[in-house]
């Protein structure tokens, strides 16, 4: 089946999308990656630990999957001192992502980037500006 746009595969009220379940527990899980590691790097260090995830997923019947960059940003980063790599890693995860979908042969998936919280507060509350 050939993918179709995502508005109009979303607006397909007679299927529900099936997305893919959780990465950080499972990288947890399975690549005996300690809870308080950077999971985002794993997308550099361990590409093949999170492409074969997204295999999985995919062999599920997922029709999306989400990218590993829920904390690849520079102030979560930081705390891993990687904040000059969140380029590479959010790259390495868009790309480990293709790669799982090319070598499924599936040509009905959809990719989502995962961006999470920044881990710092907004000011009034924090030093992080809206601008």
């Amino acid at each position: 089946m050939s993918k179709l746009p995502f508005l109009e595969r979303i607006r397909q009220t007679d299927r529900p999308l099936l997305g893919d379940g959780a990465m950080g527990t499972v990288l947890h899980a399975r690549g005996n990656v300690a809870i308080n590691a950077c999971f985002d790097a794993l997308n550099i260090t361990q590409p093949d630990l999170v492409q074969g995830i997204h295999a999985d997923y995919l062999a599920a019947g997922a029709e999306l999957i989400e990218t590993n960059t829920f904390g690849a940003n520079r102030y979560k980063l930081a705390e891993h001192k990687l904040q000059d790599k969140v380029a590479e890693i959010c790259r390495a995860g868009v790309e480990l992502a293709r790669r799982a979908i090319a070598q499924s042969g599936r040509e009905d998936v959809y990719i989502a980037g995962s961006a999470g919280p920044l881990g710092q507060r907004l000011k009034p509350y924090g030093r992080i500006t809206t601008e």
